[in-house]
């Protein structure tokens, strides 16, 4: 898939890239949460299960984990959702309805490796971030070319914190197009690209919504398993229209639209601003920014504005890593930048054909989404060299680490 599918050109480094592919196979991609301090406390409510899966998605093994302990799924939580692809370690916590110890989990490739009960639930975001522990399929000893680029990485304060392409659908990548036709207020179209996509769809079911505009011989022809596929439909034969048909999605399927679509904008924006500044450490009059730490997880209750009087300091405690610019994830309550950042989000914006309100989505606000910041760029933490083509790095929650990985390679890694 062509990069600029997802908003993002070119990379940050100019050093030659490592022939080669990530995740051929479960042992090369392995990821480790690095929790937030959950203290333990016997008398807790909840059970914390410290988990090792392997070429799980953490939404269908939560299901899974739910119908072994005989409790609903509403009764367990995660700290972070991980790619079906790879082995991960993850926390799940568990409110039992007693204190009994959770034992007997027969599940394929799940291993839990301890478990404690302690009073605080464990929420969505509850980490510092993850280890990477990453091998390069590649027959070469890549030791010089992945040294000479993390160094062009450490001389430019940092990678650009994209969004990778697992964000717009790891087998159809459109999520973000949906996105876009529903902040457009087009929801038969939105509708219908969800069915069928003509650039990733070959199946004639797929088509016949298209061709005929027969919802109920579409839904017919459609597998029993495309559950979401077929709610669509039903609804469409129900309501007579198309608008609002993605509220019969569970509400985090159905964000996931808008979600993208900013994720996508966001991509744009910062693509634009390292071809116009070169760089992704020097702070600009008109940009916002947070403090971070050590793993570059931002302070959301600092949002700092760089003004004519403050931008020498700026400058000093970005170079320091200690402050990072933070582009917006545009929705309708979004305070726009100024100067040459706001000009680069306004450029954008009317490339795309949208605004700010468009992202209310008045007809279904569960939807909607009033706008948030990401940081532009982001350093991996304890970077070191393990082995052969093998690079083992942690980065703070959210940021992708196939980001970090395209800059090594110098390709896409969808």
């Amino acid at each position: 898939m062509d990069e600029s599918a997802t908003g993002i050109y070119g990379y940050s480094t100019s050093t030659p890239g490592i022939d080669g592919n990530i995740k051929f196979d479960p042992e090369s991609f392995i990821v480790n949460e690095i929790p937030v301090n959950i203290p333990e406390d016997r008398n807790g409510k909840y059970t914390i299960l410290k988990i090792r899966l392997k070429n799980w998605d953490t939404n269908k093994f939560l299901m899974y984990l739910a119908e072994q302990l005989h409790i609903s799924n509403k009764r367990i939580t995660y700290a972070g959702t991980k790619d079906k692809i790879g082995i991960t370690t993850q926390y799940f916590c568990i409110n039992m309805p007693d204190n009994r110890e959770i034992n007997g989990i027969h599940i394929n490739d799940a291993e839990i490796i301890s478990q404690f009960r302690t009073a605080k639930m464990l929420k969505l975001g509850d980490l510092l971030g993850n280890e990477f522990v990453i091998s390069i399929d590649t027959k070469d000893d890549n030791t010089v070319k992945i040294n000479d680029t993390f160094s062009q990485i450490i001389e430019d304060k940092g990678f650009p914190n994209f969004y990778g392409y697992q964000r717009f659908g790891s087998i159809r990548t459109n999520t973000h197009k949906i996105g876009k036709l529903l902040a457009q207020n087009k929801y038969e179209e939105a509708v219908k690209l969800y069915i069928y996509d003509p650039e990733f769809d070959k199946e004639d079911y797929r088509k016949i919504l298209e061709e005929t505009g027969d919802a109920v011989k579409a839904l017919k022809e459609f597998p029993e398993y495309l559950t979401f596929e077929r709610s669509l439909l039903g609804y469409i034969i129900r309501e007579k229209t198309y608008k609002n048909a993605f509220s019969v999605f569970p509400r985090n399927l159905s964000m996931l639209f808008i979600h993208a679509y900013q994720s996508y904008i966001f991509n744009k924006i910062l693509s634009k601003r390292i071809e116009l500044t070169g760089n992704m450490y020097n702070v600009l009059e008109g940009d916002v920014l947070f403090p971070v730490d050590k793993y570059f997880n931002p302070d959301r209750n600092q949002l700092l504005h760089a003004t004519h009087y403050n931008i020498e300091k700026l400058n000093k405690l970005s170079c320091e890593n200690k402050v990072r610019t933070a582009l917006p994830l545009i929705g309708y309550d979004t305070e726009l930048s100024s100067g040459l950042e706001g000009e680069i989000e306004n450029e954008i914006l009317k490339e795309e054909g949208v605004e700010k309100k468009d992202f209310d989505l008045t007809s279904d606000r569960r939807m909607g989404s009033s706008g948030d910041y990401r940081i532009m760029s982001v350093l991996p933490v304890d970077f070191k060299i393990t082995g052969k083509n093998i690079i083992k790095f942690s980065l703070g929650k959210g940021i992708y680490a196939t980001s970090l990985l395209r800059e090594f390679l110098k390709k896409s890694l969808n």
